[in-house]
């Protein structure tokens, strides 16, 4: 499972909202939990770059250290601590995605959970431009949590699925090994889901009459069932929970609607797949998803 979760916060409420979901994760796989904060840089420091563990940042490279955002920090550790979890307090300086994406790579972290919104980004807030740079750029798989997720969707108790978009791509599929590790760890149903967009009508090119397309519909759909059989049966072998769903429509429309119907339910996806009719073009869906703010998502990038 996971070993290192990097928490990017900022003290403000909202970007607490991804703790709930970090404690779950942590008291259940025995996971270090590093505590994240990007303090700006100095005028003069230019480029550079400095991190810390508790204190000691060279003052040359940052402004005044932020006594409040300090306690901050001490108090979350110490909450971490007190339930069992082994916490630690990392500040670095500079561009926060920047950061985020620098230390989760160089100590090893596994997943990033991080709210997509925060205080202003002026200051060091991980405001929605800040987690889509993470999002999009980070090997690390992100947990991206919504401010609308502080009532009642976080995996304490309250997520009872996983649901999961495929387009039959091994790229899309690439994000299985950890609704794997999840569904186990936490007792989750698997919801493995597909949109087939389905035109009723076509017309000729040439002729201009309309072409019964009823035939190639059901091929669609009977093909969208059999794959996605095929992938419920590996998930199923391993005492996993696991249901399917194949629905017509847009695929980011249908899936955003599917998955924000119920306070149950996050999503796990690759950020790129195959794209084109029937396939999905699964990097705007991501988009959508964490920019809907309606659930929780687990976002995986193909390496």
């Amino acid at each position: 499972m996971y070993e290192k979760i990097l928490v990017p916060l900022d003290g403000s409420k909202t970007a607490e909202t991804v703790m709930p979901n970090v404690i779950r994760l942590a008291r259940e796989s025995k996971v270090k939990v590093v505590l994240f904060t990007v303090e700006p840089s100095a005028p003069t420091a230019g480029r550079a770059r400095a991190s810390r563990n508790g204190a000691g940042v060279t003052p040359a490279t940052m402004e005044k250290p932020d006594q409040q955002m300090t306690a901050y920090l001490d108090s979350s550790a110490n909450m971490l601590t007190a339930l069992g979890i082994d916490a630690t307090k990392v500040t670095a300086v500079g561009n926060p995605a920047e950061e985020i994406l620098a230390y989760a790579a160089k100590n090893g972290c596994d997943l990033i959970a991080m709210s997509t919104r925060g205080r202003s980004a002026l200051r060091r807030g991980l405001m929605g431009s800040v987690t889509d740079a993470v999002v999009r750029t980070s090997d690390v798989p992100v947990l991206a949590v919504g401010a609308n997720s502080v009532e009642g969707k976080d995996l304490d108790g309250a997520i009872r699925s996983i649901v999961v978009p495929l387009d039959g791509s091994e790229t899309a599929e690439v994000v299985l090994p950890h609704v794997e590790k999840l569904a186990k760890l936490l007792a989750l149903e698997v919801v493995l889901l597909r949109v087939v967009r389905l035109v009723p009508w076509a017309y000729g090119a040439h002729e201009r009459v309309p072409l019964d397309t009823t035939d190639i519909e059901h091929a669609l759909e009977a093909e969208a069932e059999e794959y996605l059989a095929t992938v419920a049966a590996r998930l199923t072998a391993k005492d996993i929970e696991c249901r399917t769903e194949v629905m017509h429509g847009v695929p980011w429309d249908k899936i955003v609607s599917f998955v924000g119907k119920s306070d149950d339910m996050m999503v796990a996806i690759s950020t790129h797949a195959r794209s084109g009719i029937p396939r999905l073009v699964l990097g705007r869906v991501a988009d959508m998803i964490i920019r809907s703010l309606e659930t929780l998502a687990l976002v995986v990038r193909p390496l």
